[in-house]
């Protein structure tokens, strides 16, 4: 009777397990390698390498069951997406987008950026005036740095062992900034988060690339207010040795004006930009610019793709895509190589951010 009654306990035992193990979600390997876009309807993905690929909406809230607001940015460490809310950030599998945790304690979040040892991110706090430490082994901050009293940082970029912020001030000479901090985040494999400077730029620094020589180029809006001209200044460009710290030059960038999202492509010899009137090109050793379209736009992302020719014969393209002020809800995709439009992309909502796994 006992061995009867053992056999009975066993079997129910067995049967809640395998019954627990049934109702476990599955998570599929649907994402991966493509294009993540940031609306203010959530994240969208698309694979670029597909002809026939089209825009897969709402994919946090399709694999989780839960909506996530106010997103700014994504960005790729290993195998996993973070994405930038106003107040917190969320980490996802970039293979499944499978939850895997949210960090909280930011007041307006705008940037962030990865530093090693010990799997650290640093946020940066617009509103608190200050890049916040967080460990990612205990999704906690540990430490604050200050960028300076209502500094309104907006932008950080890190080279191997320090982080360079942007303070990106307001639109008026009263207001503005022309300050860029630097970080310590380590010494040989040292953990830090040290204050080690403030560097001077041009009016308004929003966004920093390092290119081909290994200068750290700071792109500056200046000041431009379309109703009242009187106090306008042009953009500029600011050129610092990331090692040293020395700022060899700021250089106004002629008849442009509220320059932005500085970015660099494939070999970082030609950047890019956005700015009042279009979207124009930046050689960043002669500082030349050229205007590439007259769109409006406020997010610009590029990358390589290939085209097959036959089986022998692939020719490569640098893409750029671009959103539309004008069309919040549209990406456009230009053939930098041959000087035009492709292709576009409609979204669920008005595009925030375009980033490449």
């Amino acid at each position: 009777m006992k061995l009867f009654n053992y056999c009975i306990l066993f079997f129910l035992l067995v049967s809640s397990c395998k019954k627990e193990e049934s109702n476990a979600p599955i998570f599929e390997e649907k994402y991966g390698e493509g294009m993540y876009i940031i609306t203010d309807m959530g994240v969208s993905f698309y694979n670029y390498k597909d002809s026939l690929a089209e825009v897969q909406s709402q994919i946090y809230r399709e694999v989780n069951n839960i909506t996530i607001n106010d997103l700014k940015k994504i960005k790729f460490k290993g195998d996993n997406a973070y994405i930038l809310g106003n107040n917190y950030i969320v980490i996802v599998d970039i293979n499944t987008f499978e939850d895997k945790g949210i960090i909280h304690g930011f007041l307006h979040s705008v940037d962030f950026d990865f530093a090693s040892p010990n799997n650290r991110l640093f946020v940066v706090d617009k509103d608190d005036s200050k890049v916040k430490e967080v460990d990612l082994n205990s999704m906690q901050i540990t430490s604050d740095i200050e960028t300076g009293d209502s500094t309104r940082p907006v932008f950080i970029l890190s080279n191997s062992y320090k982080s360079f912020v942007l303070n990106g001030g307001r639109s008026s000479l009263e207001t503005k900034d022309s300050t860029v901090v630097v970080i310590e985040y380590r010494d040989s494999l040292v953990s830090l988060a040290n204050f080690a400077g403030s560097l001077e730029v041009g009016d308004n620094p929003s966004s920093a690339v390092i290119t081909s020589d290994s200068r750290l180029q700071v792109l500056c809006k200046g000041i431009y207010d379309p109703i009242n001209s009187s106090n306008n200044t042009e953009s500029s460009l600011s050129s610092i040795n990331q090692y040293s710290n020395e700022v060899y030059s700021t250089t106004n960038l002629a008849g442009i004006y509220s320059a932005d999202n500085l970015i660099t492509n494939y070999d970082n010899s030609t950047c890019y930009f956005t700015a009042e009137g279009g979207i124009y090109s930046l050689n960043p050793t002669n500082l030349n610019t050229n205007s590439i379209v007259n769109i409006n736009s406020d997010v610009i992302n590029t990358i390589v793709e290939s085209v097959a020719i036959n089986d022998s014969t692939t020719i490569y393209y640098q893409m750029l895509y671009m959103n539309d002020i004008d069309a919040p809800n549209s990406i456009y995709k230009y053939n930098l190589t041959l000087s035009s439009f492709v292709d576009t992309l409609i979204l669920d909502g008005d595009v925030r951010a375009i980033n490449f796994y």
